[in-house]
Parts: C-alpha cells; structure tokens; sequence
C-alpha cells in the first residue's frame, strides 16, 4: 500500500512538474517576465560597482533616466566615467529587453491570428471525428463520398491534414459543397501535427499520403507507415485506415494491428486477369462497390439476438426483414487491440481454467476483420462480428 502510494506521489510530481515546464515554454508573458528581472539584476550590479551612488543618484534614479532616454526625452546622469558606463549598459540592455518582448507580443499574437485562421482551436473542442491525412487531385470526390455514406457525419466533422499548395487549399475553401471543411496545413508525419487534429478524440483517420517533388512510392508510403504508427500511438482505439503503393508497406501495416491496409494494384490486377475469362467483371465490381444507384456492399452490426446462432437463419431474416442480401461474415470486426481486451477481460470473469486458457490461444492466433463469404448454412454467428451485405445505402 505504501509502495503505491509513494509511486502515486512520484507520479503527480513528474506529472506537475512537466505542466509547469510546458507553461514556461509557452507562456510568452512568462518569458518577458523573466527577461525584465535578468535585466534589472544585471543593471544593479552595474549600480552597485559604479560611482553613481556616491554622487546621490538611487538606482531608481538610473532606471527612470534611462528609460526616459528611452522614450526620446533629455538624457540626464552623471559625467563621471563609471556614471556615463553604466548609463551605457542600462541602455543597451534595455533595448534589448524591450525589443525582445515586443517580438515574444508580436509573435504570440501572429500566432494567435493563425491558429484561429486554420481553426486549430476548433479542432481541440472536436471529439469522433474523421481525419484525413494527405491529397490527391480527386480529393473533393473522396470527401464528398465519406459524407455521402456516412448519412450522420458533417462536412465540419472531418480535418483534412496536408502541405498542398495553398491554391489546391483554397479551392476546398471556396467550395459551397465543402463549406465548414477543417483543412490544417502541415506534415501529418509530424506528432505535434497530429496532435493539433485532436487526434486522441478521432474516431477515424484516413491516410492516404501525398505525392511530392522527388518522392518515390516507397518513399511515399513510409510516410504513410510512420502516420499509422504514430495514429495508434496517440489513439490506440481508433479506425485507421491506410491507403498504400507498394505491397511490402501492406504487410508491415498489418503487423502494426492497422485495421484497413488498401493496395489499390491489387484491386486493378484482380479486375484485369478475371476480365480475360469474364465479360463485364469490371462493371460488377464498379456496382458492388458503389455505381451511384445506392446499391453496394456494406459492413452491418449483427444484433446481439443473433450471436450464437446459424448462419442461415440471420440470411433469412436479412431477406425478410429488411430486403437485403447477406454475402458473408466479417469476424473479429474493429480495433485488434480493444477486442482482444474485451476478450481477456470476460475470460478473467470464469472460473474455468480450460475455457480461460482457450480464450488466451484465441486472442494470441486472432486476425481482425478476417472476412467469411458464405460460410455455409451451420456457421455459427460468433461475437464481435459484422454483416458483410448488400444493399441501398443508409
């Protein structure tokens, strides 16, 4: 008990003592503050070795004359050579000291103007929402596609993190389809980038990287792996989603426990060699996705009624209830690490050593989101688990 508590004590002491510090550093009024009296202990020590004192000038006096020579007004001191020395220093120093304060002013109040220009202020107060980092030229379609599918979600629910252009920036400005969009000019593989995007309170982040002047796929994808690790890192529950070049980025994504590793060639290199055999594939594939009828394939959450129970019986009460295909069965669907913590967590709950020890090699040889297309009609419906369908849009 006392272990705890002096850890708990040590803990506070660390934890206010990094508050404190970060005050300093951003506090600029803290700062001139502490410029102020460095000057003014320097300038007493002048004082004090100088022959000012013996002519009956106070060091308030040495102050408010040179602060008045400050101002422009009759300089006024002594005419001894230690007096007129240190009228010199006073001066010096308090030039400097003021030149600096009014820059730390000057560049807080710069950076306040631009803060509240890229909405970073916003941004803080912001929880669930969706953050896409990177651009590409088609990026008002993608947007536009995230809100079509996501009936809930506002335009003002999503920050867009990129160093585009600022001519490519404000035509997403200037867009009355986009209006409300957050866009936050910067690298997105940089922490505190990602920190501005509040993304400790994300519900998704959408990487899709971005092609620059000398950056090769590779390239562009380690930027993209970086993003991943350190999205997970600042969030370990939310939804990322990674859109990649090269597939060896594919399966270090995956190690990292990213939930949506998309490797566009795959899909065109699936789509050309099934066109060789099949005439049409490539519109199939175009409806199943999304052709612009409202039909296409979905993820469902299975009501909790179902779990445990045959894979036909939830096809048919797709069918009938709701008019809907059911294509398959999405196990372990969401974030790798909170389903493995629900599941240790009902294991600790049973008495029974065997179904604890079961559960342990469950979670230990898991694959999240690991699709089952029609798994046949005795498939047993487990937990955590979606419904891959086909359907209209909600």
């Amino acid at each position: 008990m006392g272990k705890n508590q002096n850890e708990n004590k040590t803990k506070d002491k660390r934890k206010h003592s990094k508050d404190f510090k970060s005050f300093l550093e951003r506090s600029h009024f803290v700062t001139s503050l502490l410029i102020i009296i460095l000057v003014l202990v320097v300038c007493y020590a002048c004082y004090t070795f100088s022959d000012a004192r013996a002519n009956g000038l106070s060091f308030l006096d040495v102050i408010v004359y040179n602060l008045l020579a400050l101002a422009g007004n009759d300089y006024e001191f002594t005419e001894t050579p230690g007096g007129r020395l240190l009228g010199l220093i006073v001066l010096t120093l308090g030039m400097v000291a003021l030149s600096t304060i009014t820059g730390y002013i000057s560049s807080a109040l710069v950076a306040r103007k631009l803060n509240v220009e890229r909405g970073i202020k916003k941004m803080q107060n912001m929880k669930e929402h969706i953050i896409i980092c990177g651009f590409k030229n088609d990026i008002k379609s993608l947007i536009t596609g995230i809100l079509r599918k996501n009936k809930n979600l506002s335009v003002t629910n999503i920050i867009l993190i990129t160093a585009a252009e600022d001519v490519k920036l404000q035509n997403l400005r200037d867009d009355d389809e986009l209006k409300g969009l957050l866009i936050l000019k910067g690298d997105f593989t940089e922490e505190q980038t990602l920190k501005n995007a509040n993304i400790a309170k994300a519900a998704k982040v959408l990487i899709i990287g971005e092609s620059g002047e000398g950056l090769d796929e590779e390239l562009i994808d380690s930027r993209v792996f970086v993003t991943a690790l350190m999205a997970r890192n600042l969030n370990s529950k939310c939804h990322i989603c990674a859109q990649i070049r090269t597939e060896r980025y594919r399966n270090y994504l995956e190690a990292q426990g990213c939930a949506e590793v998309i490797y566009t060639d795959e899909y065109t290199r699936y789509i050309l060699t099934t066109s060789t055999n099949y005439s049409g594939m490539s519109k199939v594939m175009s409806s199943f996705l999304d052709n612009g009828d409202g039909i296409s394939v979905q993820i469902d959450q299975i009501p909790e009624k179902w779990i445990g129970k045959k894979y036909n019986e939830l096809f048919e009460w797709y069918k009938k209830e709701k008019n809907i295909l059911l294509l398959g069965i999405l196990e372990n669907m969401g974030v790798e690490k909170e389903i493995k913590h629900n599941i240790l967590s009902e294991a600790q709950k049973s008495t029974n050593y065997g179904e604890i020890i079961q559960k342990l090699k469950t979670v230990k040889d898991m694959e999240t989101n690991e699709p089952r297309l029609n798994p046949g009609d005795n498939y047993v419906i487990p937990m955590n688990a979606g419904a891959i369908i086909l359907g209209e849009e909600r």
